[in-house]
């Protein structure tokens, strides 16, 4: 099971759970229309900044493989109705990807603003993830669910730098919280909104064969807490981190290993890291002699 950012979803959400939002269903034909590549967007051209300056910024993706999970979302429509069975993937139909927007618009904004940009992802399961066989990439010692999970990670993260809607340029960093974005005056006069930036990021990751749906949230909202965000998404980069670690090779003695704190915090990182040294070699008696 991916939960990796399970219990981050449950606070992100706690987050906004005070806050209005518009909500609007995924519509590819709706996409936002894109640069073939980055474009800078000259001072001149700009109608204002989202997070730049004074103003604060955070953007965090959160992966998960729990349907129930992704789709108990309070008063939000596409979930299952009451009473169904939960976590069966032929449900997935009904669970549809998303875009909210919490406080102004991309039209009614005036001038620079606090900014956070929020992305659910839901996937398949682990045990259905492709093989590097699979994947035609060439076989090494190091099948194990970390790595495919790493992979799969680091892929849908990625997906932010090759967005290139055109008037909106998202300025971020694979080691940063923050993301910056430069909204151009044509931009706003051609009719750009977060619905439909959120149609052309959702569209991109639905290209990934792992992923079932995303749910996008962009959040403007003077009074929402973007330094707890801040925190959240440096929590994703470090869970990211500590799997590139786990893949290097670390001690199975904890009292020594680098990466403890956050491995006995989030829940599944403890049991990617042993199961890597069990399929090298160790048992699964030696790793209860593992003291925490």
């Amino acid at each position: 099971m991916m939960q990796l950012y399970d219990a981050q979803i449950q606070r992100v959400r706690a987050l906004l759970g005070g806050l209005p939002a518009k909500t609007y269903a995924y519509d590819e034909s709706k996409a936002w229309p894109e640069n073939a590549d980055f474009q800078m967007i000259f001072q001149k051209d700009v109608a204002y900044e989202l997070g730049a300056g004074k103003s604060t910024s955070a953007n965090l993706t959160c992966v998960t493989d729990n349907l129930e999970l992704f789709q108990a979302v309070p008063g939000l429509p596409g979930g299952l109705a009451q009473g169904e069975e939960q976590g069966q993937l032929e449900n997935v139909a009904r669970v549809k990807s998303q875009i909210l927007v919490y406080g102004r618009d991309l039209q009614e904004i005036q001038g620079d603003v606090s900014y956070a940009r929020i992305c659910e992802v839901l996937v398949k399961s682990e045990e259905s993830l492709p093989t590097k066989a699979e994947q035609g990439v060439e076989a090494d010692d190091d099948p194990s669910d970390s790595g495919r999970t790493l992979k799969l990670l680091q892929d849908i993260d990625f997906v932010k730098f090759h967005v290139y809607g055109k008037g909106f340029m998202m300025r971020t960093s694979g080691q940063s919280a923050k993301e910056q974005v430069r909204v151009s005056k044509k931009a706003l006069q051609d009719g750009i909104t977060f619905e439909r930036m959120g149609d052309t990021l959702i569209s991109h990751y639905k290209k990934n064969p792992s992923v079932l749906a995303a749910r996008v949230s962009f959040v403007t909202a003077e009074e929402f807490d973007y330094a707890s965000l801040q925190k959240e998404a440096g929590m994703a980069v470090e869970i990211r981190n500590s799997l590139s670690k786990i893949q290097k090779g670390l001690p199975t003695e904890c009292a020594v290993c680098d990466i403890r704190e956050i491995c006995n915090e989030v829940e599944g990182l403890r049991e990617l890291h042993f199961g890597k040294k069990e399929r090298a070699g160790k048992t699964p008696a030696d790793s209860k002699k593992v003291i925490f």
